[in-house]
């Protein structure tokens, strides 16, 4: 082994180090988020807002911020609740309908 492939292997490992350190500070200290729609629990998670998003560090699901529908419209306390992402409803039409490049004839 040389020297160069032994440092790429030390900063995978830091990097693993590092990942699970975080995601264990993440499980431990964060907020607990719900599913706005279904009321399900998703987890425990470090929200961070930063340069204009929105981080949320150590959940499993996929998730979206919304905000949170008002009854009377008051702009300046709006709440942002998340919601998971919904499976994607369109079909695949790479294998129904279009055929491989290599399949296509020259008439």
């Amino acid at each position: 082994m040389d020297f160069a492939s032994c440092k790429a292997i030390v900063e995978k490992l830091m990097r693993k180090l590092i990942r699970s350190a975080v995601l264990l500070i993440a499980h431990t200290l964060g907020a607990r988020v719900i599913d706005f729609e279904s009321g399900r629990n998703l987890g425990k998670a470090l929200i961070i807002p930063w340069r204009g998003k929105i981080h949320v560090i150590g959940l499993e699901a996929a998730v979206r911020p919304m905000f949170q529908p008002q009854k009377r419209l008051t702009y300046w306390k709006q709440e942002i609740v998340f919601t998971e992402h919904p499976l994607p409803d369109f079909p695949n039409i790479r294998m129904i309908e279009r055929p491989s490049p290599g399949k296509i004839t020259d008439d």
